[in-house]
């Protein structure tokens, strides 16, 4: 009766891979049962379990009942089919039934065959791999005493295998003897393209595991390749110049207006060299010599250098780079040959004061840059350790880190997975961050405070630095791209509702009939059903992107206990029965507990009442960011891309790093170039997410996005330096969308941007769609009120004013900030403006939900509604 009622809890919910599991292998063997066979075969230092990938090794603390009548003192033979080309996974269950084992690895040998199939022709993924990086790597594996530990391995197959085959694989372990298990194929039927991942249940899938797709030195569409002439590294709209030290002497920008021009006139950002300084405990900066400045490895994406300088005992070793994005790394590796008390170790970045007129990050919320900052060092309890600073057209964003450095987790799960202080910056709370104005510069200052420099104990002060705008804002995406983006379960009705309001985009989320659980959009059973809805889409003239990401997996994967057996290399070690989350507030679901029962984080869970799934549960947990499970996601990219034809990928907060986002663009470009990727963000300034702000966390990704969507949690009464910084996306060189509350469509085309059709009831985006088009948006020039060059103004500072100009014809943008309605002086330059507003036609067409037709009498007093504003038509006669 317990086994009973044990096999039941375990199998409780409709979970997708438990169809097809053995019984046997799920139900734990009793105490006294375990204990026996124990002593039964206590003259093996471990013992093997050979299992096929239909039967996957669930229980690790307890022994399956399915392996009491085993005889594993003979040799274990694991016989299976398989056919021609295919990726061939299997599993082996080693046991550690006497003592614990440490260092376990595995031996292949040729399998004998025609044609003989070579050792290297085999992975196991438990012990080795290719990260994230694209760096191999070795896994230390060790196993407690009483566990049990899965060893999932793949072995290609070549396409002209047929018959029989057969190989020892030998298990070894620190100190013991090697065990041996024997596998025996009969490879028959048709040849497998590309190993068979199409058939997700084969699980050649794992294989992605090891993915390499994106990984080359080209750079993106968009971006031009580095270019170095004599030390200033030129790329797409910036620039920078080193200095002796590896540190830039001047970065200039050539962005201009919107960032929807680049020109070729530069703009300094910074107001002198930036400088890593020590001083002394006298009080005294110590003059470093450089030595000579090395350029290193120097690809069209990127280049890298570095120079060594040294003073009063003490070496800094720079090596930095700069990719085609704005994107710099520095490592500043200071060591000393004598222990030194020293007072401060400090990074100054002097820019100037005009152009630096904004901040976002350590605890400030995006706007106007404050007169001082004045921060220290919590990363238990706030995600900050970077600061961007600039203005519309120019700024860095300093990131500081050290060898430590791990990806935090994002939105509500950052306590869970915070950031590491750096060792140097932190220096045991000692160090932080100011900033402050000094004769016309603005200076940042992160110091680390006093400390003794040990011999032979280096310290990194890293920092990356990112020049902004990351790219030319593209008008194209901002007013040619209109998402539909439903919540609603059915997928019947987003055709027909597209169509209706003129989107030509269609975001499909997880726990839809077409899409069932998060983060595997490749699910067998719902891929034809993806298909042929995105078959229909695109004869309608519609592209389609899954919501895709790898923060939160379902377990309804066919590869999640695979991925499971890796350790905490892929799903994040949490608390698990113990996890208490925003949305588990009472703790995980049962069957996570009863069936994943450690090491997890609960995520995103859902219930299916109807249709094609109804009566499944979708149960997730949490990833761990920078591991293979990029590779995985990337491989994914790459098949759906082929085989669906999507349109690119919707991601909703994001666990990746750059380099992952890099290569899933270059996946896009290399087979849909019209693919778009956008990063929609909940306003991570709030206690469960550390007090973080989305773009600032994000940054670095935004090279790879085409339209950032914030955000729920926003408040749209917010100043306009706040909406500017935080929400618009201009200074970034990035369109944006309004999400919480459908926004506010006034306030909104002040920055050119409307909310998302399909998510709220609000219909003004559609009306103003059409207002693009009609009065041709795309090919006007978008000048902002931040802009000097702006053509108009106000006399009220509650009232914001953009201009989109063209030759004959100017539309003006006007909102009102105040909560009551107000009166206002529109004042127009003609010269700025390119003709007379004194003899134009001026009228203000009707936009449903938006406005009233009206023809002002005068600019020179307009009333605007409280929280609202209008667009109105200036016309040259």
């Amino acid at each position: 009766m317990l086994r009973k009622l044990l096999l039941s809890t375990l199998l409780s919910g409709s979970i997708y891979h438990c169809i097809g599991q053995s019984n046997d292998l799920l139900q734990p063997a009793t105490a006294s049962e375990t204990a026996a066979f124990n002593q039964q075969y206590k003259g093996q230092p471990f013992l093997l379990f050979p299992e096929t990938r239909e039967h996957p090794i669930r229980l690790l603390d307890s022994l399956p009942v399915a392996w009491l009548h085993a005889h594993p003192e003979q040799l274990p033979v694991l016989k299976a089919t398989a056919q021609p080309g295919e990726f061939f996974v299997f599993q082996v269950g080693v046991y550690a039934h006497k003592t614990s084992l440490e260092q376990v690895a595995v031996r292949f040998s040729k399998m004998e065959g025609h044609p003989v199939i070579a050792p290297d022709s085999f992975q196991c993924f438990n012990t080795s791999g290719t990260g994230y990086n694209g760096k191999g790597y070795t896994t230390i594996v060790n196993v407690p005493t009483g566990r049990i530990q899965p060893l999932w391995i793949g072995v290609q197959l070549p396409v002209n295998a047929t018959g029989s085959y057969r190989t020892p694989v030998t298990i070894t372990a620190k100190g013991k003897a090697p065990q041996v298990m024997m596998l025996e194929l009969t490879i028959d039927g048709a040849v497998l393209k590309d190993g068979g991942v199409d058939d997700a249940w084969r699980l050649a899938r794992l294989k992605w595991l090891n993915s390499k797709v994106g990984a080359d030195n080209r750079v993106t569409n968009g971006y031009a390749p580095v270019k170095n002439e004599n030390g200033t590294l030129y790329i797409t709209g910036r620039s920078v110049q080193l200095n002796n030290h590896g540190l830039p002497a001047a970065i200039n920008t050539y962005f201009a207006g919107a960032n929807d021009v680049i020109t070729t006139t530069p703009s300094a950002l910074l107001a002198g060299d930036m400088k890593l300084v020590i001083t002394t405990a006298d009080g005294n900066d110590i003059a470093l010599q450089p030595g000579s400045l090395r350029m290193l490895a120097a690809t069209p994406a990127g280049t890298q250098w570095e120079v060594s300088c040294s003073g009063k005992g003490i070496t800094v070793l720079c090596k930095g780079s700069l990719e085609a994005d704005g994107w710099g790394n520095y490592s500043m590796e200071v060591t000393t040959n004598k222990n030194i008390t020293i007072k401060d170790i400090r990074l100054e970045v002097p820019l100037k004061k005009e152009r630096a007129a904004y901040a976002m990050g350590l605890n400030h919320e995006g706007g106007y840059r404050p007169d001082t900052i004045d921060w220290k060092w919590d990363t238990a309890t706030r995600q900050q350790d970077a600061l961007w600073i600039g203005d519309v057209n120019g700024g860095v964003r300093i990131k500081l880190k050290a060898e430590n450095y791990k990806r935090p987790l994002v939105n509500i799960y950052y306590p869970f997975g915070p950031l590491q202080s750096p060792p140097s910056w932190w220096n045991n709370g000692a160090g932080g961050v100011t900033v402050w104005e000094k004769t016309g510069t603005v200076l940042f200052t992160a110091y680390s405070g006093a400390r003794t420099l040990q011999a032979g104990h280096p310290l990194f002060f890293d920092f990356e630095m990112l020049i902004t705008p990351v790219k030319q804002y593209s008008k194209k995406v901002q007013y040619g791209d209109r998402y539909y983006h439903s919540d609603s379960d059915v997928s019947a009705d987003y055709l027909p509702a597209a169509k209706a309001v003129g989107a030509n985009i269609i975001n499909i989320h997880h726990k839809k009939d077409i899409y069932p659980y998060i983060n595997y959009p490749y699910l067998a059973e719902s891929v034809p059903d993806l298909q042929s809805f995105i078959t229909k889409a695109h004869a309608q003239g519609e592209r389609v992107k899954p919501y895709y990401t790898t923060r939160e997996l379902t377990v309804n994967l066919p590869e999640f206990w695979a991925f499971r057996s890796l350790g905490g290399s892929i799903i994040f070690p949490g608390p698990g029965k113990a996890a208490r989350t925003v949305i588990h507030q009472n703790g995980p679901p049962a069957w996570l507990i009863n069936n994943v029962k450690e090491n997890f984080i609960p995520a995103w869970v859902a219930t299916f009442t109807k249709g094609k799934y109804k009566g499944h549960e979708d149960y997730s947990v949490i990833t761990t960011p920078d591991s293979r499970l990029n590779n995985f996601y990337l491989a994914g990219l790459d098949w759906m891309v082929k085989k669906l034809e999507i349109d690119g990928v919707y991601i909703d907060d994001c666990a990746m790093d750059r380099l992952t986002l890099k290569r899933a663009r270059k996946i896009l470009d290399d087979n849909r170039p019209a693919a778009r990727i956008d990063l929609h963000s909940w306003n991570h300034f709030d206690s469960r997410a550390g007090w973080a702000s989305c773009l600032n966390v994000y940054m670095d990704l935004l090279p790879y996005i085409d339209q950032v969507w914030i955000g729920e949690g926003r408040n749209y009464n917010r100043a306009p330096d706040h909406w500017l910084i935080e929400v618009s996306g201009i200074p970034f060189g990035l369109p944006s969308q309004m999400l919480e509350g459908g926004g506010n469509p006034w306030r909104g085309m002040i920055y050119g941007i409307t909310n998302r059709a399909g998510w709220t009831r609000d219909q003004s985006q559609w009306h103003l769609w059409q207002f693009f088009d009609q009065y041709d948006l795309l090919h006007k020039q978008m000048i902002g009120y931040w802009d000097p060059q702006s053509p108009a103004t106000t006399d009220n500072d509650q009232v914001k004013v953009t201009v989109y100009k063209g030759n004959q014809q100017a539309v003006i943008a006007i909102a009102n900030w105040s909560g009551t309605a107000a009166t206002c002086r529109l004042l127009l330059d003609p010269e700025k403006l390119g003709f007379n507003p004194a003899t134009a036609t001026i009228s203000m067409p009707a936009i449903p939900a938006f406005q009233e037709e009206g023809h002002p009498a005068s600019l020179q007093q307009l009333e605007v509604p409280g929280g609202k504003g209008m667009l109105i038509v200036v016309d040259k006669k």
